[in-house]
């Protein structure tokens, strides 16, 4: 085993391999990583042989807590939005606050409602209607981009079942109901305080002449997201009415919106499959709800009785997230087909498939680093840099995933590597595994920007320019992230 010196030197050395990788050499992150923990494995002393089969192992344990979870979780975010319940509810909580509350709307329906959507795609849906609803009403897009960007960033780290937020949590060992006991106030919160900030702040820098995108087409973009339909044209999902309070004739120009399509060698493209094709028939919106409320229910039911000290067969199987996502997505898969038919729902769940797979193998590579660090003394060096003191170790968690970010662009790699390398002495620290979790996501969330993919996605899709795009993702974002690490610092005296 190497020394001291030398595996701090060899663990900053991995890190620069993977962010090298990833940015400049343009390597898929699943790559990257493995790569990254074989180069580690062997520069601290496990062998070739002992290197792969922790690379291996790594994986497969983490596969073996969140692998069904992710592959559900994705399969029946995508029935919902096919079934366009999104819509529904982003046009029922408008209804219920009113348009000039509508980024908080965006924010906690990206974030809270809806986290089991795939990031891609609720922002394919989500970024027309923002614009559209910005067109509509007179909003500035500011605010509603933001909020947008703060949900989604929510979504993806600190509520489950996010793709990231599962990761973290088999790292740190966090059952599943505990996660959704914490993570959804603390999603709340940080939501509704981030749009503020951020709302306040939009109205002294946002420029409209500077930070839109006077190239795109508003009207394109209103009619993708089934707000912005032209007079007299039918509108199935009720939106109109949504935003009829409060309307001011389209102002084109605020600059437009983006199509739901976008085609940039250098940038990527976007998903336009997400786009929303309206379901022939539409349930009662509880009804529809339904395949996402039950699971919830099942798993904080279970984990409130196990805390309580009241163990129930019945209730601990149906309970476990496998199960209780499984019988969501079985419900789902039946109130789909009288609107999408059953070739529809078997074509959904099939592009699902392919979406979770790709998450799934990003998250288990997250495992093999993981426990390449495991089996080496890089745990114990890591222990060393923590303070007894409560609010450090959190500061230095929020603070080792904000230079991650910052450096590679995503927050999915920054949370995970985050958590991977500090998942061995969550123990010795003394503090609550939540704790951590959410301060390496507070810090994965820190400043996403040219390096980000979904950064050139934001701002084509919803038609800014590459300033405006800094200040609703990256400014935003950045209060997300400063906002979260001063919840967790309160947190951390109670808890």
């Amino acid at each position: 085993m190497a020394g001291t010196t030398a595996l701090l030197l060899h663990t900053a050395i991995t890190v620069a391999i993977v962010v090298g990788l990833i940015v400049f050499a343009k390597i898929n992150p699943v790559i990257s990583l493995v790569i990254g923990a074989l180069y580690l494995g062997i520069a601290a002393g496990l062998g070739y042989e002992g290197t792969t089969t922790a690379v291996t192992e790594g994986f497969g344990i983490l596969m073996a807590e969140v692998g069904l979870i992710i592959g559900f979780g994705v399969m029946l975010g995508t029935l919902l939005s096919a079934m366009g319940t999104l819509h529904r509810v982003v046009d029922g909580m408008l209804r219920l606050f009113g348009v000039k509350r509508s980024p908080y709307v965006i924010g906690l329906a990206s974030g809270v409602v809806f986290p089991a959507i795939y990031f891609d795609v609720a922002l394919v849906i989500l970024g027309p209607m923002a614009r559209s609803i910005a067109l509509r009403t007179g909003l500035s897009i500011a605010p509603l981009a933001g909020s947008l960007a703060i949900g989604l960033e929510v979504a993806l780290l600190m509520v489950p079942p996010g793709a990231a937020a599962l990761a973290i949590a088999a790292a740190l060992d966090i059952p599943l109901g505990t996660m959704l006991l914490w993570g959804i106030p603390f999603g709340i919160v940080v939501i509704v305080v981030s749009i503020l900030l951020h709302s306040l702040l939009m109205r002294f820098t946002w420029d409209d002449k500077k930070d839109d995108d006077p190239l795109t087409d508003p009207e394109h973009t209103g009619e993708i997201a089934g707000y912005g339909l032209p007079p007299g044209a039918d509108d199935p999902s009720g939106a109109q009415a949504a935003i009829a309070t409060d309307q001011h004739a389209p102002q084109h120009d605020r600059g437009g919106g983006a199509t739901a399509v976008t085609d940039d060698p250098q940038r990527g493209t976007a998903p336009a499959g997400a786009a929303v094709k309206r379901p022939g028939r539409q349930l009662p919106l509880l009804v529809a709800l339904l395949p996402l409320l039950i699971p919830v229910l099942l798993i904080v039911a279970d984990t409130s009785s196990s805390a309580a000290g009241a163990e129930i067969a019945v209730l601990g199987f149906l309970g476990n997230p496998v199960v209780a996502l499984l019988i969501g997505l079985l419900l789902g898969t039946a109130l789909a087909v009288p609107s999408l038919g059953r070739t529809g729902v078997e074509e959904v769940i099939v592009r699902a498939a392919g979406t979770s797979g790709v998450i799934l193998l990003f998250t288990g590579v997250a495992g093999s680093l993981g426990q390449v660090i495991a089996e080496t003394n890089i745990g114990d060096l890591v222990a060393g840099l923590f303070s007894a003191n409560a609010a450090f170790p959190l500061v230095l968690a929020w603070l080792v995933a904000a230079l991650l970010r910052l450096a590679q662009g995503s927050g999915s790699v920054a949370a995970i590597t985050a958590a991977a390398l500090l998942a061995p002495v969550v123990a010795d620290l003394g503090l609550s595994p939540v704790l951590i979790w959410l301060a390496a996501a507070s810090g994965a969330a820190l400043g996403g920007h040219v390096t980000d993919n979904t950064f050139w996605i934001f701002k084509t899709l919803l038609g800014l320019s590459v300033r405006g795009t800094f200040q609703v993702y990256t400014v935003a974002q950045g209060l997300l992230s400063l906002v979260g690490l001063g919840a967790v610092l309160v947190l951390s005296v109670f808890v």
